[in-house]
């Protein structure tokens, strides 16, 4: 399955407040079937603590990583709408926009399989 990895930075003293969206995304009723319809089997979120400030790393298991993030910017659905406005309010990046980088180059892929 391909995977997407993607990073970007959290802004001073916004982990709290995007921990407690994490919290909240994952109760959400919608949540299986929203992942499910966008093709994702398996998506992690990291925080990386660095010298320059903290990174948010997230990555996606997804049938077409790059349809499910123009999917997931375009719908109208509950949980993508509540999701987009509050990572804009969090980490200042708009997800119903372009990616706000270009997408992650993978370098190395190991599997026991």
């Amino acid at each position: 399955m391909p995977v997407l990895a993607m990073a970007m930075p959290i802004p001073p003293g916004k982990i709290e407040a995007l921990e407690q969206h994490l919290a909240d995304a994952k109760n959400h009723p919608d949540l299986d079937a929203t992942f499910t319809g966008f093709g994702i089997s398996r998506e992690t979120w990291h925080v990386q603590e660095t010298e320059q400030g903290d990174l948010l790393v997230l990555v996606f298991d997804a049938d077409d990583p790059f349809a499910m993030l123009q999917e997931f910017a375009r719908s109208n659905d509950d949980l993508p709408t509540w999701q987009r406005q509050s990572i804009r309010e969090i980490l200042g990046v708009d997800l119903s926009q372009a990616p706000p980088a270009p997408p992650s180059r993978l370098i190395f892929d190991w599997s026991k399989e």
